[in-house]
């Protein structure tokens, strides 16, 4: 029998599952909150809710909850209502309370009421001291709801101290506001205890109200106004809760926490659509129409009616090609206007055009449907789907605005401008929404004093550029900033809006780790100068992604179409924006277009953005007085010490076979490097490089470069020994470097001269204008040469000539110019640099003192019983 036993094996152990904790949803709302809180809503008689309260309680038990309650806006009828049906309900209200003292706004969550606790609630409003009393001599199961949302811009830091002492529950966790509130406020609830219970008693007068007043109910809830989000935020119970009085009894003591999802962007703007397409249906559609096959997809889509069938949806087609038809033959006899030519027609052609072929890809929304849930619910799924339709229709309109301009067709070209603009007022509940979640973002740290300084590590940087592949001095600058940043751990993300990643940006390993790219609705050729695309961004998406990061500090590099996405999302996260002032535009577009109004124009658009800025980086010392003309406060501006990478540049790069290779046979070689333009003052050296040649034939001219003037550059030197190499890599540059005689850089509009660095770092002299920024990095006669003659040929050859003849001088020069370059590391620049933008997110959050009002009108002595217990000193108190 033992040997038996020892050979079966013991039953298999039934793991024990266990039992999941009760769910509620303690914040939805029904068509009872008839009224809005907006006036513009209640002008057009738009209610905020048509959730019928049947349809609320089907969506929370879908979702899981356990129980249901509908807290409308200070009426119970709706969830009245839904008890006398379900067994299952909780009486729930949102009362609109006040303050006296300033009238500052706020709304207080109660369950478990009665009509004639409603009227004495509704009595009290006017009063929040009086409305606290009676919450508390009743029991009143309740939580203030969003308790440092600020409803009419007044609440402060000694309103949330007085509820702290009046209330005993808190939503801590709201589906419709952004995760921020919880995370500033939820802290101050974490750190307190008697001794702080004391000091706010002391503060402010009041006696603090429910026994262990340290100790809250933490609650969390939908907020839902659309039948969209019920259920997807909650708040739990103990698995052993069984019934209403329980749910009560545990809101009492504290026994709950918040759960699920946060609010968003995307939601609150779901919200709105959901509302419209309601109010639509019910308030400016015929009663007795039919709605069209856009109404009917609209509807499904925020859940108010069944998916049609494929059997009407051919047959609406069908009726609205056959109304075209009728149009079009009727139209020279009665004076129709066909449907094609209107804009909205143009519009709507695009949408369903790519809603045909974009649905397929997002299988979750079907399977929503499926479910008995509102597509429009799924939102990071919806929000995707909106954005490939916005992409698809910008791309669509662009052709559209094309085509009417080739064949010179106006109707066509203002039909598909107003399309443009009926689609972005399409788009506007997101624009409205992103800033919406915003907007308190900088005051909720000061009304729960809850500030944590920022760190070198921890501090989040949104960098916005035009260019950053590209070979020229910015795109190096960024480049270098960002491996430096990678290096040292820190939190720096570059944004671009390019249609694919190359080039020198994604030939540097690691970098594409730290890159955001937005894939452009339009490119299309910089006017005057082709060879530059100019990328219009995805706002929309630039916005909601800058939303999920919350950033601290947001830098633009370029005052282009990226760069206002900048200034947008600094406005948007009410951050401070920095710049760098990298290019000379107006001296740029002078010498482009040379029409004085344009040049007048970007100057006075570069006055308006960098005064947007709250610190302002030059390039060079020589550049602090044109931000000074265009504006900017002394103050304000910042230089950046210049900074090379030695370590990519330098005289070992040198290649004695790199001439040969290339088919340059001349002894001498000058070298160019950068934008083949004219604003770099290449005509001059085209004509100083003729006089050379006309003197002696052992000097060859290199080009590593591209531009709008190589044509014309290599026509004008057809006949000498010039090169024009096209643009170059990092590898290629620095053995063009280091293996060339001299360097020469005529322009007079760069605000560095990042090239000229480079150079100088690879052993090479350089010659440059005594104008602009180039100068600051050439020690004149001991690294290279400062002309100030900037527009004198003949000058330039002599100089060139005269370092080319003098070999012990020009080596001299060369290593004078390596030792120089070798000061300037990279890291003394990237240090300042993230120090500045620390600096200004400190300066931008630092909280301000709470100023208390007078006391209340009846003040309390703290003796009360409920004072009987001290878990311990945490923190010094929010006051």
């Amino acid at each position: 029998a033992r040997k038996l036993a020892r050979r079966t094996p013991p039953p298999p152990t039934v793991p024990v599952r266990p039992v999941p904790p009760v769910r509620i949803d303690l914040h939805c709302h029904s068509d009872a909150s008839n009224k809005a809180a907006e006036v513009v809503l209640n002008a057009i008689h738009c209610p905020e809710c048509y959730s019928d309260p049947l349809e609320v309680h089907a969506q929370a038990k879908r979702r899981g909850m356990d129980f249901v309650t509908i807290t409308d806006h200070d009426t119970i009828d709706g969830v009245v209502s839904l008890a006398a049906k379900k067994d299952d309900v909780l009486v729930g209200e949102e009362v609109t309370c006040w303050f006296p003292e300033d009238q500052c706004k706020l709304h207080l969550l109660v369950f478990g009421i009665d009509r004639a606790q409603h009227d004495a609630l509704r009595a009290r409003a006017e009063d929040i001291y009086r409305v606290a009393e009676y919450v508390e001599s009743s029991r009143i199961a309740h939580a203030v709801a969003h308790p440092i949302y600020r409803q009419n811009d007044k609440l402060e830091r000694w309103h949330v101290e007085r509820l702290i002492l009046l209330f005993k529950g808190f939503e801590c966790l709201n589906g419709a506001h952004s995760p921020l509130h919880r995370e500033a406020f939820e802290p101050v609830l974490d750190r307190l205890n008697l001794e702080q219970i004391k000091r706010l008693s002391e503060t402010h007068g009041l006696a603090p109200r429910w026994p262990e007043p340290w100790v809250k109910a933490r609650t969390g809830g939908s907020d839902d106004h659309g039948l969209l989000n019920i259920g997807r935020t909650w708040t739990e119970f103990p698995a052993e809760v069984r019934s209403i009085g329980q749910v009560l009894d545990c809101l009492r003591g504290g026994m709950c926490s918040p759960g699920g999802e946060a609010g968003s962007s995307a939601k609150l703007a779901h919200t709105f659509y959901g509302i419209a397409v309601r109010y639509y249906s019910r308030h400016i559609m015929a009663p007795e129409a039919k709605p069209n096959l856009t109404t009917s997809l609209l509807q499904t889509i925020v859940g108010e009616k069944p998916a049609p069938s494929k059997a009407s949806i051919a047959k609406a087609v069908v009726k609205a090609k056959v109304r075209k038809i009728k149009q079009r033959v009727l139209a020279p006899f009665v004076g129709i206007k066909p449907a094609e030519t209107e804009h909205t027609a143009v519009l709507k052609r695009l949408f369903v055009e790519s809603l045909n072929r974009r649905v397929n890809e997002y299988p979750q929304l079907r399977d929503a449907l499926g479910k008995g849930l509102p597509p429009l619910g799924e939102h990071a799924a919806m929000f995707d789907f909106v954005s490939k339709i916005n992409h698809d229709i910008s791309d669509g309109l662009a052709a559209a605005i094309s085509k009417s301009i080739d064949d010179a067709s106006f109707t066509g070209l203002f039909d598909a401008i107003a399309a443009i603009l009926a689609q972005q007022f399409v788009l506007s509940p997101y624009y409205f929404s992103v800033f919406h979640q915003n907007k308190e973002r900088h005051l909720l740290r000061q009304i729960t004093a809850q500030h944590t300084p920022k760190r070198a590590e921890t501090l989040k940087v949104a960098l916005f550029t035009d260019t950053f592949d590209e070979v020229n001095g910015v795109g190096r600058f960024l480049r270098d900033m960002a491996q430096q940043a990678r290096a040292l751990g820190r939190q720096l993300t570059i944004h671009t809006s390019a249609p694919a990643l190359h080039g020198a940006g994604t030939a540097v390993p690691g970098l594409c780790e730290i890159r955001k790219n937005f894939a452009p609705l339009l490119s299309t050729p910089l006017p005057y100068y082709e060879e530059i695309i100019l990328n219009l961004p995805p706002v929309l998406d630039v916005l909601e992604w800058s939303d999920r990061q919350q950033f601290d500090v947001v830098h633009v590099s370029t005052p282009g179409p990226m760069g206002l996405c900048g200034w947008l999302v600094a406005k948007m996260l009410r951050v401070p924006l920095l710049c760098t002032y990298h290019t000379d535009f107006p001296a740029y577009v002078d010498k482009l277009t040379r029409d004085h109004r344009v040049t007048n124009g970007t100057a006075a658009y570069m006055r308006w953005f960098y005064s947007q800025a709250t610190a302002v980086f030059s390039r060079s010392k020589a550049y602090r007085f044109n931000l000074r003309d265009l504006g900017v406060a002394e103050e304000k501006i910042c230089q950046i010490r210049p900074a090379v990478d030695t370590r990519r540049f330098n005289p070992s790069h040198r290649d004695p076979n790199l001439w040969m290779k290339r088919g340059v046979k001349e002894p001498r070689r000058l070298l160019y490097a950068g934008r083949v333009s004219v604003e770099k003052n290449l005509p001059m050296l085209v004509e100083a490089f003729r006089q050379i040649c006309a003197k002696r034939r052992d000097v060859a001219l290199v080009i590593a470069g591209d531009g709008p003037y190589r044509a014309a550059m290599a026509k004008e030197l057809s006949h000498l020994p010039a090169h024009f190499l096209g643009n170059q890599d990092d590898q290629q540059l620095a053995a063009l470097y280091a293996s060339s005689d001299l360097f020469v850089f005529p322009s007079r509009t760069d605000t560095l001269g990042q090239v000229v660095m480079e150079a100088q770092a690879s052993g090479l002299p350089a010659i440059v204008t005594a104008d602009g920024g180039p100068k600051e990095s050439v020690e004149d006669g001991k690294s290279g040469m400062v002309i100030p003659a900037a527009n004198d040929p003949a000058r330039w050859a002599n100089v060139i000539e005269s370092l080319l003849d003098d070999e012990p001088r020009r080596q001299r020069m060369a290593h004078a110019a390596a030792q120089r370059s070798a000061r300037h590391q990279l890291s003394d620049t990237f240090e300042p640099f993230w120090a500045a933008h620390l600096a200004a997110c400190e300066q931008a959050s630092a909280p301000t003192p709470s100023i208390p009002p007078p006391n209340p009108r009846v003040s309390v002595e703290i003796s009360r019983d409920v004072i009987s217990h001290n878990p311990g000193a945490l923190e010094p108190d929010i006051s």
